[in-house]
């Protein structure tokens, strides 16, 4: 199976040129968003409200927080979190994100498709950011709702790699406990993670688990 390592700079790959590496992940950002989108606007209205796989977020709050936390300018995001960090509600950086998120959710489901098909747009024309963090909310936010659902949402397997090999890197320790002595494979995607025994299953599901969503 290929080594999703082969697509970032600065792996543990074996040395060689690192000239062409760059952290550009536009267009698997783009490519995800709109799938995404596509999937949101085939969705009844009580799929809308039913349960991600986001505690205590609906399938809508978290189209919302890919609008705000996507599609919002650095500045704005910035700008808002600290805004919102001064309301005598919010004292923890979390409850911020769930705030806004959950403000941008208010829109209706038409609007919230068009505001993520605008955020591709955007991002496929240059604008706004385009890295690995950017990349990882969409896919891992995209399964957080499609998942639940029984839906599947199309990622590329470079990009679900990309997103599970810095996942590894940067897990909480019961995470990385796992991946410094088991080797998880994405059999439907040609990448594995980790190191020792092979636990096999799909690129989603190893995503979800490094995310701490499902159990491996």
């Amino acid at each position: 199976m290929a080594d999703i390592a082969k697509y970032l700079p600065l792996s543990q790959r074996p040395p060689a040129d690192e000239s062409a590496a760059n952290a550009d992940w536009r267009g698997h950002l783009v490519a995800t968003l709109t799938a995404t989108a596509d999937l949101l606007a085939t969705l009844t209205p009580e799929q809308w409200e039913a349960q991600s796989l986001c505690a205590g977020w609906r399938v809508r709050d978290v189209a919302g927080h890919l609008v705000w936390r996507v599609g919002s300018p650095t500045r704005e995001l910035v700008g808002g979190g600290i805004r919102a960090g001064f309301d005598g509600r919010l004292v923890t950086p979390h409850r911020v994100v769930d705030v806004l998120s959950r403000a941008a959710a208010e829109a209706e489901p038409a609007e919230l498709v068009a505001r993520i098909r605008d955020i591709a747009a955007a991002k496929a024309s240059g604008v706004g950011r385009h890295g690995i963090s950017e990349l990882a909310e969409a896919v891992v936010h995209g399964y957080d709702l499609a998942h639940p659902l029984g839906l599947a949402l199309p990622v590329a397997a470079t990009a679900s790699g990309a997103v599970a090999l810095r996942r590894s890197l940067t897990a909480p320790t019961e995470i990385k406990a796992v991946v410094r002595t088991r080797t998880l494979v994405a059999a439907d995607a040609g990448w594995r993670v980790g190191h020792g025994p092979e636990l096999t299953g799909t690129a989603e599901g190893v995503v979800l688990f490094l995310f701490g969503r499902l159990q491996p």
